[in-house]
């Protein structure tokens, strides 16, 4: 019975010995670090990954390809192109403006 189960959910590991293990050789992903910030008499803590880690494994991973934006896009929702939609960071007014508009005159403010 436990065998048919298996095979109608399309499983691809039959008991939790084989789910471990499929986890554990998943690629690495950034580990959270922990760091406490005192702000007045308050400790607060903060959880956060290594943010050009997480581009690194993003960018290195062939699944999220179809879904990385590289240019800047906007989207209306009229023919006229009066209503612009802004739903993403690459259908803003300033990726628009750095990548296409001053893209000679840009310069990085750090």
């Amino acid at each position: 019975m436990w065998f048919k189960l298996v095979e109608r959910l399309g499983l691809s590991y039959c008991n939790a010995n084989e789910l471990h293990s499929i986890i554990d050789n998943l690629p690495g992903h950034p580990p959270f670090q922990c760091q406490a910030v005192h702000i007045g008499n308050k400790k607060l803590q903060f959880h956060f990954r290594d943010i050009l880690h997480c581009i690194c494994v993003l960018y290195g991973d062939p699944e999220f390809a179809r879904d990385l934006v590289f240019a800047p896009k906007r989207h209306y929702v009229d023919r006229e192109q009066t209503q612009q939609v802004y739903s993403e960071m690459y259908t803003g007014d300033w990726w628009w403006s750095i990548q296409v508009h001053n893209t000679s005159s840009f310069r990085f403010p750090y």
